[in-house]
């Protein structure tokens, strides 16, 4: 099967479905009533009565549950970002009510922004988000200032807006995450939009010319979009023989094209929100101190192997909400326990941390669910499902070894062995169970996503798909 002919493949399956009645369009705005109850909500609640807004909490996440679960059933998408959207919004959105209108009270909430300059302590200082207190500047002429929620309903909006998007919520004091140590406190930076352009383009041409040559590799497999696994092209014929090398060369391209996806689209808005548009539009989400690095430290995977992966060295977009809910679900389960110190128990961080994979797993299976390719979205739950039991395991070990007349005979080399042992088992822990989320969205159609417009190694005819224009 050609690349060509699994896109008419999928646009006829949607085709078919949306002539029967069976879906609904993901543009009928039918699809948006989740958000626009977040949002309403939102906006209505610091002009409620005390005993109003305790009332109004359940029916109002009760119906942004039965929206975003009837979107799932009912609404789709001719492309795959749609598709996937279909799924991701579904979830994400019913993530953030569980923060926003039954964990938290968002009339306490206060985000930085910017001042004028005259108002601010001529100081330089970090920003600590845990604290309220008024911050110092990020240079010489940014002073920032906490903004609680506004009275005024336009200003209100942009507070809401910036609310529910700001994933990673850096410039936000109710944060409640655990953050990786890049992301521990906003430092002194340079707001100059010309310190960081020269990175910020560099960068994204790197990223834009390697996703369009993973896009090139995985039209040469047919398994990238649909066919079965046991389907080899021709094309790869170093691979055809070894069932063992394909499945690794597959996980390892699936990866990279997630990686560089990523990527791309976070260059992309540091791009359009610092360089382009600037602060006198975006105010203090322009600057480049709301965007610490996406990615942490591969060092990290040696230091602490698995746990160091997903803690540090991937992205960490939904790390807040999902940390969040995952500590209130371990107060509740430990609430007849009482704190031995400060540090969270080993307890708690166990059910934060299968908490966090098991919503992650959620928000991955709705994105499968929603894909018009034949998926089954258990896989890709049971991948972040079992992550928690791949680190209670290499911990154990990391545990065995430590306490071992090993380790105390090797002295200094002991800390190579156990990198090397930390990096061994998140690399064949991955191989084990990297095929769950692979085969899943391959079958979907999910590698069939366009993620330039313009490709110019498939124009060059680097590709079956010759075309310049990919959108």
């Amino acid at each position: 099967m050609s690349y060509a002919q699994a896109e008419h493949r999928v646009h006829a399956q949607y085709l078919a479905l949306h002539q029967t009645g069976t879906v609904i369009p993901a543009n009928s705005g039918i699809d948006s009533l989740n958000l626009v109850l977040l949002l309403g909500w939102l906006l209505a609640c610091l002009s409620m009565s005390e005993s109003i807004y305790r009332w109004s909490r359940v029916p109002v996440f009760a119906g942004i549950v039965i929206s975003s679960a009837w979107n799932l059933y009912h609404v789709r998408s001719i492309g795959v970002v749609g598709s996937i959207g279909v799924g991701l919004n579904s979830a994400l959105f019913t993530i953030l009510a569980v923060n926003f209108v039954l964990l938290y009270d968002p009339r306490k909430f206060k985000r930085l922004v910017l001042r004028p300059t005259g108002q601010a302590p001529n100081t330089a200082e970090p920003v600590d988000l845990k604290s309220n207190r008024t911050p110092g500047r990020l240079d010489s002429g940014v002073p920032l200032a906490w903004e609680s929620m506004p009275k005024s309903l336009p200003r209100r909006l942009f507070w809401v807006l910036d609310l529910v998007t700001s994933m990673r919520g850096i410039h936000w004091s109710w944060n409640p995450s655990p953050s990786p140590p890049y992301s521990q406190s906003l430092r002194v930076a340079r707001s100059d939009r010309s310190a960081t352009i020269f990175r910020s383009l560099s960068r994204f041409l790197i990223d834009y010319f390697f996703i369009d040559l993973v896009k090139c590799l995985m039209i040469a497999d047919p398994y990238f979009f649909g066919s079965n696994m046991q389907e080899v092209s021709p094309r790869l014929p170093v691979f055809g023989t070894s069932p063992l090398a394909l499945s690794s060369y597959r996980l390892l391209l699936g990866l990279t094209g997630a990686y560089l996806a990523i990527d791309l689209q976070y260059t992309a808005t540091v791009l359009v929100q610092v360089n382009i548009l600037g602060p006198s539009v975006l105010g203090l989400k322009a600057s480049p101190v709301l965007f610490p690095p996406i990615w942490g430290s591969p060092r990290a995977v040696l230091r602490k192997g698995l746990r160091g992966f997903w803690g540090e060295t991937w992205h960490q977009m939904f790390r807040m909400h999902f940390a969040s809910i995952g500590n209130a679900c371990a107060d509740y389960l430990l609430r007849h326990k009482s704190p031995k110190s400060s540090k969270p128990p080993s307890a708690k961080r166990w059910i934060r941390v299968v908490v966090v994979f098991l919503l992650s797993g959620i928000l991955h299976a709705c994105a499968s669910y929603t894909l018009l390719g034949p998926t089954r979205p258990w896989r890709s739950f049971l991948f972040f499902a079992l992550q928690p039991a791949g680190m209670a395991a290499q911990s154990l070990y990391s545990q065995l070894f430590s306490r071992s007349w090993l380790e105390r005979m090797l002295g200094r080399a002991g800390t190579v062995v156990r990198q090397t042992g930390n990096l061994t088992f998140t690399i064949l822990w991955f191989w084990a169970t990297g095929g769950l989320l692979l085969e899943d969205l391959s079958s979907g159609g999910m590698w069939m996503f366009e993620p330039v417009p313009i490709s110019i190694l498939r124009g060059l005819g680097f590709s079956e798909d010759r075309r310049f224009w990919c959108w």
